[in-house]
Order: C-alpha cells, then sequence, then structure tokens
C-alpha cells in the first residue's frame, strides 16, 4: 500500500481550505466532537478511492456524494469541492499527487502516471477498509454471527464464497422442486402409451405381442426386444413416416369414451359424497372470520417453509439457519393446529377430485385436438371452456387457495355443461361416420400412434431422469463446495485467532495474560466468543465492559488487516474508535500500534485530549505530528488551536474592538497550552476527579515547575564546570522572570480567573499589551528555532527527570548533576 505525505482539501464536505502536513509518519487529529475531524477521515478516503463510506450504503437514504460531498456554500459547483493528496508509492522514489473532484470521483489526476503507479493507487482503492470508525470497528464484536461473517468475509475479500454457497444451493433445491412436476408427466405419458398399445400393464412380452399382430398386418418382420431406440414403426414407407395427419379412427372412438366415462364420474354418487364432505368441513373454515385468518396465516407459514433455501428467512431474508426456523415455523404452526388438521383432512378428501379433474383436462384436449383433424374441422370452443374452468377448479381445489374460492370449485367442479355434451356428440358422430380403415391402415394407425406416445414416455422418462441427476449432482457441487470453502475459511479464522489473542494479551497482560478467544465459522456465520478470566469462553458482550470490547475489535480489526496484507498493510485511519477504552490501557495501545506495527502509518482521530497525550508521551506520534481543532464554523471549516492562528484571531478580535470576545479566546487557548506546558514539564496540579481544570489550576504550577527545571538545570551545569551552559540558562532565565513579571497586570496575583472579569471590561488599547505579554510569556517553554518552534518536555517521562529538551534538540537542558 502506500504511505501519505500531505493532503489539501478545497470546499470538501465542511473544509473550505485546509492542508496538513503529514510527513508518511503516524499521525493525531484532536478536537470536540462536530470540530471538523471526520471530514480529514472523509477527505483521506475520497482521495484515495473516490468514496466516502459514511455517505452510501444501508440507512444513508437520500444523502449522495454528488449531492452532499461539497461544502454546502457550493454544492451546486462539485467540481470546486477538491482533494490533493501527496504520497509515497512502494517501490517509487518520487512523491505521488492524486487530485480529485467531486464532479468527476472515478476519474483522478495522478503524477506521475506509471503504470506502478497507477497498479498501486487500484490496490489500494480496492481496500477501502483502511479507513476504520467506531460504528464499523463494533461490528466486528458485537453483532450476529452472520453480520460478523459479512463484516470479516468483506475485510478479507472473501464476500464471494457466501454469494457462491447461496447461489449453489439455490439451484440445487430449484433441481429438486422439478422433480415431482416431470414425475407426474411421465406417469401420464405412462398411462395414454398402454391406452395406445390397448395392454393393462407395461411389459416387454404384451408390448411385443401387440406390436408384432399389427406389424405381421403390415407385412413387417417382427421386432425382438424393444430397446430405448427400438421404432414400433420401423419398415414402414417412407411416405407414412411423419407423424400422421388423419385422424386414427379406432384410437379416436377410445379416448372420447374415456372422456365420457370421465364425464360420467364427475356426477356419480360417490364423487359427490367425496365432494359433500369436503365442502362440508371446508364451509366451517370460510364461515368462522377467525378460522379463515388463522388458515390464511397457516397456508402463509406452510409455503414460507417450502421455500427454505437458504441460511435465511425466505420473506424477509432475516438471517436464520434453515433447521432452526423450520422449528420456529412449526412451532408457530402448532397455534393453528386445530386449523391445519381440518386443511389436512380437506385436502385428502379433496386430492381424488382434483386428480379426476386433471383427467378430464387431458382427456377434454383430446377431444379439442380430434376437432380439428375432421374435415370438415368442428369447433370445440365450448369444450376448451370447459377444460379451462376444470383446470382452475384443480389448482384451486388442490391448493385450497384461497378458501372462499375453493369452496365455490367443489360446489360446481361436477356440474358438466350441456354445450360441452352437445359438442362431444357431434365430434362422436362425425368420427363414427368416417369409413372404417381397412385391417392394413388401422395397423398402420396403431404403430404411429403408439409410436408417438413411446416416444413422448420416452422423453418425459428422460427429463424425469435428468432432472434426479442434476439434483444430485448440484446437492454434491453444493456440499462439496461448503466443506472445503468451511475447511479453508477455519484454516483463516484459525490463524486470524492466534494473532488477534497475541495482539490482546499485549494490549491487557496486566490481568488477562492468558487471555484466548474462539473464531467458530459455520456457513455464512462467523461465531465470536472471548475467554472470561478463566471462567469459560462467552461472546464478547456478555461480561466484558464496553472497553475492552472497543479494544477487542481494534485487535480483531488489526489482525485481520495483518492476514490480509502482511507488509503491505502501510496506512490505517483510525476514527475515535477508542473512545471507551480505560486510561490504563491507552498507553498499552499506543504501545502495541508502535511495537507490533512499526510500518504501518496510522492516522488517528480523538475527541480526548488524554487520549492525545498518551499517543505523545507513548511516541506512538511525534511532539508535533497533530492537528488540535477547537472549534468550527460553516464559513471557515474548522480552526486549529494553533499558536500563530490563535494569536491572528485575537488580534483580529482587538482591532474591531471586541475586547470581551478576545478576551475570552485567550482564556480558553491559555487553558488548553497550559495543560499541555504542564504535561511536558511533568508540573505538579492539585488532582480533579472530574478533569475540569480552570487557568488558575494549570498556569502557575507551569509557571513553577519550568522555573525549577531552569535552577536544577543551573545547578547540573555548574556541577559540570559547563559554564557556557550555565550562562545560557541564566539568560532564558532572567527572560522568562521578566515575562511572568509583565502578565502580572498591575502585580495582580493570578488566581482562578487570571484576572478574566478584568480584561473582559478593558479597552482595547488596556487588553493588547496583555495578550502580547502572554504571547511573549508562552515563547519562553518553546525552541526558538522557527523550523522546530515545539514546546519543551521533559525526559523522561517517569522516573528521576534527566533533561528538558525540544522536538529539534535545539534545546537541550541536562538536569544530572556530576557526582
Amino acid at each position: 500500500m502506500i504511505k501519505v505525505l500531505n493532503i489539501e482539501a478545497h470546499e470538501f464536505r465542511g473544509i473550505r481550505d485546509l492542508s496538513i502536513d503529514f510527513g508518511g509518519e503516524n499521525f493525531a487529529i484532536c478536537g470536540r466532537n462536530g470540530t471538523g475531524k471526520s471530514g480529514i477521515v472523509d477527505a483521506l478516503e475520497f482521495g484515495l478511492t473516490g468514496a466516502i463510506s459514511r455517505l452510501s450504503g444501508k440507512g444513508t437514504g437520500d444523502v449522495s456524494l454528488r449531492e452532499h460531498g461539497p461544502h454546502v456554500d457550493s454544492r451546486d459547483r462539485p467540481d470546486k469541492a477538491r482533494v490533493k493528496l501527496t504520497v509515497k508509492v512502494p517501490n517509487f522514489d518520487k512523491p505521488v499527487t492524486i487530485e480529485r473532484s467531486v464532479r468527476d470521483a472515478q476519474t483522478p489526476t495522478v503524477t506521475p502516471s506509471t503504470p506502478s503507479v497507477l497498479e498501486a493507487l487500484r490496490h489500494v482503492a480496492l481496500h477501502p477498509e483502511f479507513a476504520l470508525s467506531r460504528r464499523e470497528l463494533i461490528r466486528y464484536v458485537i453483532s450476529t454471527p452472520g453480520d460478523r461473517a459479512r463484516e470479516v468475509q468483506v475485510l478479507l475479500q472473501l464476500d464471494a464464497i457466501d454469494d457462491v454457497r447461496a447461489a449453489l444451493q439455490k439451484i440445487a433445491n430449484a433441481c429438486q422442486r422439478e422433480i415431482n412436476p416431470l414425475r407426474r408427466a411421465r406417469t401420464l405419458r405412462h398411462e395414454q402409451l398402454l391406452a395406445a398399445l390397448q395392454i393393462p400393464e407395461w411389459s416387454t412380452a404384451k408390448v411385443l405381442s401387440a406390436v408384432n399382430a399389427k406389424r405381421a398386418v403390415l407385412g413387417l418382420s417382427p421386432l425382438a426386444a424393444i430397446a430405448a431406440t427400438t421404432s414400433l414403426r420401423d419398415g414402414l414407407a417412407a411416405t407414412v413416416s411423419s407423424p400422421i395427419s388423419r385422424l386414427p379412427k379406432a384410437q379416436a372412438i377410445a379416448d372420447l369414451r374415456g372422456l365420457r366415462a370421465l364425464l360420467d364420474r364427475l356426477g356419480s354418487p360417490g364423487v359427490k359424497t367425496q365432494a359433500e364432505k369436503a365442502l362440508k368441513l371446508l364451509l366451517s373454515l370460510v364461515s368462522d372470520p377467525n378460522a379463515l385468518d388463522a388458515a390464511n396465516r397457516e397456508r402463509f407459514l406452510t409455503s414460507a417453509l417450502a421455500y427454505i433455501e437458504a441460511e435465511a428467512c425466505p420473506v424477509c431474508d432475516t438471517e436464520w439457519k434453515p433447521d432452526e426456523l423450520r422449528a420456529l415455523i412449526a412451532r408457530k404452526l402448532k397455534r393453528f393446529g386445530e386449523i391445519a388438521r381440518q386443511r389436512t383432512e380437506v385436502g385428502k378428501l379433496a386430492e381424488p377430485i382434483v386428480a379426476l379433474l386433471e383427467e378430464v383436462g387431458n382427456a377434454v384436449r383430446g377431444l379439442e385436438r380430434y376437432g380439428s383433424l375432421l374435415n370438415p374441422k368442428i369447433s370445440t370452443a365450448r369444450a376448451t371452456r370447459f377444460r379451462e374452468v376444470a383446470e382452475s377448479n384443480s389448482k384451486v381445489i388442490g391448493s385450497l387457495d384461497p378458501l372462499p374460492e375453493a369452496a365455490k370449485a367443489l360446489e360446481n367442479f361436477f356440474a358438466v355443461p350441456t354445450d360441452l355434451l352437445e359438442n362431444l356428440a357431434a365430434v362422436e358422430s362425425s368420427i363414427a361416420a368416417i369409413p372404417d380403415p381397412t385391417d392394413q391402415d388401422a395397423a398402420r394407425d396403431y404403430l404411429t400412434v403408439a409410436q408417438e406416445r413411446l416416444q413422448a414416455y420416452r422423453d418425459a422418462a428422460v427429463a424425469e431422469t435428468r432432472a434426479e441427476e442434476r439434483t444430485g449432482l448440484t446437492r454434491k457441487v453444493y456440499e462439496t463446495y461448503g466443506r472445503v470453502a468451511t475447511s479453508v475459511l477455519n484454516g483463516i479464522y484459525k490463524e486470524v485467532e492466534k494473532e488477534f489473542g497475541e495482539l490482546y494479551r499485549f494490549i491487557n497482560r496486566d490481568d488477562e495474560d492468558k487471555f484466548t478467544a474462539q473464531l467458530i465459522p459455520s456457513i455464512g456465520k462467523l461465531g465470536f466468543d472471548v475467554d472470561f478470566y478463566g471462567r469459560g469462553f462467552f461472546p464478547p458482550g456478555a461480561y466484558h465492559s464496553e472497553g475492552h470490547q472497543d479494544a477487542m475489535g481494534i485487535c480483531l480489526y488489526l489482525a485481520l488487516m495483518q492476514h490480509l496484507l502482511g507488509d503491505a498493510f502501510s496506512f490505517a485511519v483510525l476514527d475515535d474508535v477508542l473512545m471507551s477504552v480505560d486510561s490504563s490501557h491507552r498507553r498499552e495501545i499506543c504501545n502495541l500500534l508502535k511495537q507490533k506495527f512499526p510500518k504501518t502509518q496510522f492516522i488517528l482521530t480523538t475527541h480526548d485530549e488524554i487520549w492525545l497525550r498518551h499517543m505523545k508521551s507513548a511516541g506512538l506520534i511525534a511532539p508535533r505530528a497533530f492537528i488540535h481543532f477547537r472549534t468550527w464554523d460553516v464559513d471557515h471549516g474548522p480552526t486549529e488551536w494553533e499558536d500563530r492562528d490563535v494569536w491572528e484571531e485575537i488580534d483580529a478580535e482587538i482591532a474591531r474592538d471586541a475586547v470581551r470576545s478576545a478576551a475570552g479566546l485567550l482564556r480558553h487557548y491559555l487553558e488548553y497550552v497550559s495543560a499541555e506546558i504542564c504535561h511536558r514539564l511533568r508540573a505538579p496540579v492539585e488532582f480533579r476527579g472530574d478533569a475540569q481544570f480552570q487557568l488558575g489550576d494549570l498556569l502557575p504550577p507551569a509557571l513553577s515547575r519550568f522555573g525549577t527545571l531552569l535552577r536544577e538545570g543551573k545547578t547540573a551545569a555548574q556541577s559540570w564546570g559547563n559554564r557556557e551552559e550555565m550562562t545560557a540558562i541564566e539568560a532564558r532565565e532572567a527572560e522568562f522572570k521578566s515575562r511572568v513579571a509583565a502578565t502580572m497586570v498591575d502585580q495582580w496575583q493570578i488566581n482562578s480567573a487570571v484576572h478574566y472579569n478584568a480584561w473582559a471590561n478593558f479597552t482595547k488599547e488596556d487588553f493588547a499589551p496583555v495578550v502580547k505579554a502572554f504571547h511573549e510569556l508562552l515563547q519562553s517553554f518553546m525552541c526558538n528555532n522557527e523550523k522546530c518552534r515545539g514546546f519543551l518536555y521533559v525526559q523522561p517521562e517517569r522516573d528521576e527527570r534527566q533533561e528538558v529538551r525540544c522536538a529539534c534538540n535545539g534545546v537541550n537542558i541536562n538536569l544530572r548533576r556530576k557526582k
């Protein structure tokens, strides 16, 4: 990956114009909520990927990059919203610049744009997970196994695994559902074949006997066997080799006789009795509104049960294990036990009626066909209407959906319209008038029809067999894929689990040095249990505090990134991800990032100044490698707690005679910088549990400690006989005392208010000297080198004080006396 050297943002999100020099090193961005920290994160993400994750995805509604990426005052000029990054690309000597505008987010200007540079940047764009916010972090820890699996697999770029698995399962289930309809079709074709062969049941001997008798009439040689490719018409003249176009009289008479028999069965006492029983039970359900509602619910749940495929509800896509979901639906169905029982009973009573209606429909299709073959043709429109009604009744009675329609169908299904019987009689009469065929014609018709139906049966049998083979194959592919994918994921998760445990133990080695964790993968899910002081494994949210959960989240994220990128893990943005970690572990997290990931550049944002100090004191960031935002407004964007920036703003307030505003600004800055000085100089400050320190609590200890350090430095220099060093310290001390005295306006004593009330009542002429005095006083705590201008600090941070120095080592006051 890359490291970021500099960022410039213009009219982008809440930023008007801002430039930050990261220098390719760790960097911190501090400020209260609402001061613009996340705008920098958005700018980094946009510059590297052309997207902003918080403006896309679930829950963003009408928010979009194009509409809401520019500053609100530039929303109609997306070309003005620009981000420019200067980055260091691996194995490339020169800095690379990437510039994007919101208008053309996916077409950045890259300089230089060599193939190796473009490939490196493409690789970065494929890993938007380099930017991590707390809302994303916590999804790794406190989330459902399914959500966690998706988040982790997306980060590891393994998300296609579950998509493929679900697709394979759907294919296997779809193949399985094809079998029953094809099986019924094969059965029907088998019955039609037997009817054409005029034999009661299939056996090779009976088929050969019937077929060879007809072949003998035509003078054809007998068939010795019935193979898969045997044609019953083998040897017939080419002129009749195509399907017959004339009407086979004997077969037609037999088929129409069968239709009459079926129509008679519709009105038979036995069928009517069966229908009346089913209808009576069904009407009791229809007449009861509560029962009807319950029946609808029961039908809905039963349908849902039939459509469970992947590990999700087939209705709302909520994640479920199939067995668990089926068990839940089964429990719900128990509530409708009586309704379900009655529906089942109705279904059983109606089953032979449904089968009869299907047979009638098939037989009527024969009537329609024969009517079209007559010369002249006979219209069978009345038969067609009846068949369509019969098929519709068959469907609604078979499904009992909806119940009122099913009841209506049961009431009327056996009514055979007179015009159908007239239609049937007309076709029968016309067929009877056809001259009887000769024995040879009858034999030829027999073989032709039988061959047609034999081929239809073979096709249906092949279709069923192929469906069964497809089902077996797709099921095997699905199971094999799931087994192999689970095995691979197990290996990956074991490595991540090990690395995660090591990172977490590093942070918590004081009380959880034996901590272990378990990542438990299953198809579509990833369980996550952690040890709790040797008492067992539990989800992180069960017993661990929110601070520990945050620490687990960052450790799991780092372990995943380390596994994914290895040495290429060179850049990460952590956006307020450790807001709830207790102070005792913040330093350890700093040490973790510094020691375990020395090749990674971390950009960290925080609203907690103490957390910022931990980063600096642990050496995670250099003394000047941070920016501190103090405020934000829509006209100017974020404003820094930066020395020159603050004094310029104070001077501007004085110039417009706004002394009260300037006084408040001065006081706030002095409180901020005094806390920073106390921290750097290890000044003793009276403890406050609420950490609400005022200026009077901070500035006097800072002044006192600095005076003490200067005296210790003089003593040490004198012990070593270093006259030059002693003289330099005396000069700094004299200047410091003079500047302290200048801040004592009218020799007032510094108190908790530091004369704020008096300041606010000054004129600008009165207040300007106060500002000048404090400005010069703070310079005593700083390096005079313009390239440094950093505040002095004591080394080491604990134990015996040894030196006072600055970042550039331009100031280095030795505190150790010669023994």
